[in-house]
């Protein structure tokens, strides 16, 4: 398998802005000051010895990539890549006579949305790295250091934490997955994406999804079809009880890591009468056994002005659940701790909304889970032949199948609404 490989904040402990000049070339490189993380070295090692092929990609000058490589990894390097435009790293592969439509023989690693999206680009499995927490001061507005939630838009495949879980990755990948993108392909897995995670005096406030919904250009594991599907009326009863079997998956391993944690209520974001198909998410909360009480806590008022999915923004859409959704009086919330579930998170603004409507009513414990992540846009490489605009991956909701779209203004894009057939 090839292995692409980002430098700094992947390999390389090099937040710091004072390691920038020699970066950009303005100051010769001394590999002596840079520090591998802990355990980066015999990664790479170790990636040989299995018999990778391990290429480091990075933005910065050769002046600086080439000798910090040479020093500590020995191996081929791809300087001034320009991430995310996937021209630079294209050309070196190509070069060197690799087939990049063998998607699967090709895994892009890094530590911010730049490789994520250099990957989905390519429609490459993507791993995010996590090793460090960088001082947001030493943010830019490049490649966003620090800031978490922008790699996790992104999309990655995998996220991992350390190079033993990247080693364990590309081991077992498809046990890797995330677990309603693993079940689809027939697999099991309790993995779920770790949105948010907060502890008050002890009260838990957590957010997972299980799936990604990719927007645009991804690897073969994003189940945006399933997404499309779960809005139809003749959407599958089969894939309903796989998501079903996510669900009480990923619960139950919740619990046998933490079996002191007593969930009391499991209920999910209710349905609106103008619902389509009617009782969409009730029909699969139905299905999902955990084997606790399940109630409809949360309801809609009976006239509600608009949709959630008509504000794109995060501020928006917490207005709007806090306008048109309420608690019911009917349950005594007090120190109880509950789990909700919902078909996607896109901004958070309906996930934070309501659970803090719930801790108002006193719940002590919150995890709010949803089948699907809706990840950021990655523009296709391919331009409208047409106009010459980027064309956008789009999926029609009637079947599933995708498309490639320039998008016109109607429809919230700036190109000539030329569509052509997909893969």
């Amino acid at each position: 398998m090839i292995i692409l490989i980002d430098l700094d904040g992947t390999l390389v402990n090099t937040a710091s802005e004072a390691f920038k000049p020699m970066k950009d070339g303005k100051i010769d490189t001394d590999p002596n000051i840079i520090l591998p993380f802990n355990g980066a070295i015999e990664f790479v090692k170790k990636l040989v010895e299995l018999g990778h092929t391990p290429i480091v990609v990075s933005d910065s000058v050769g002046k600086y990539v080439n000798p910090v490589v040479n020093k500590y990894f020995g191996v081929p390097a791809i300087s001034m890549a320009y991430k995310p435009n996937p021209k630079v790293t294209e050309e070196y592969l190509l070069s060197k006579g690799l087939d990049l439509s063998k998607r699967e023989e090709i895994i892009i690693i890094g530590d911010t949305w730049l490789d994520i999206e250099l990957g989905r680009t390519f429609g490459f499995r993507t791993i995010l790295t996590q090793f460090y927490k960088a001082n947001p001061s030493s943010e830019n507005q490049q490649d966003g250091i620090g800031k978490t939630w922008n790699h996790l838009k992104s999309g990655p495949t995998y996220v991992a934490r350390t190079f033993e879980e990247v080693i364990k990755i590309l081991t077992n990948p498809l046990e890797s997955l995330w677990a309603a993108e693993a079940i689809m392909k027939g697999v099991k897995t309790s993995n779920a994406i770790r949105l948010f995670d907060a502890s008050y005096d002890g009260e838990y406030k957590i957010f997972r999804a299980l799936g990604r919904q990719e927007d645009g250009e991804c690897d073969r594991y994003g189940i945006a079809s399933t997404y499309k599907e779960f809005h139809r009326e003749d959407r599958s009863t089969d894939n309903l009880k796989k998501l079903a079997e996510c669900f009480e998956n990923y619960v139950k391993s919740i619990q046998a890591i933490s079996p002191g944690l007593k969930w009391d209520y499991f209920t999910y974001v209710s349905d609106k009468a103008s619902t389509t198909p009617p009782n969409k998410l009730k029909v699969l909360f139905d299905l999902i056994e955990l084997g606790l009480p399940k109630d409809k806590i949360l309801a809609w008022k009976d006239v509600v002005d608009g949709s959630i999915r008509n504000r794109p923004h995060y501020k928006e859409r917490r207005d709007f659940i806090r306008q048109n959704l309420f608690v019911s009086t009917e349950f005594d919330l007090s120190g109880r701790s509950i789990i909700i579930i919902d078909d996607q998170f896109t901004t958070g603004g309906t996930a934070h909304e309501v659970a803090d409507m719930l801790k108002q009513r006193g719940a002590k414990h919150i995890l709010f889970i949803t089948m699907f992540f809706m990840t950021s846009l990655v523009m296709s490489r391919k331009s409208c032949p047409k106009c010459g605009k980027p064309m956008k991956i789009q999926m029609r909701k009637s079947d599933g199948n995708k498309f490639y779209s320039c998008t016109p203004p109607q429809y919230r894009g700036t190109g000539c609404g030329h569509i052509e057939n997909y893969g």
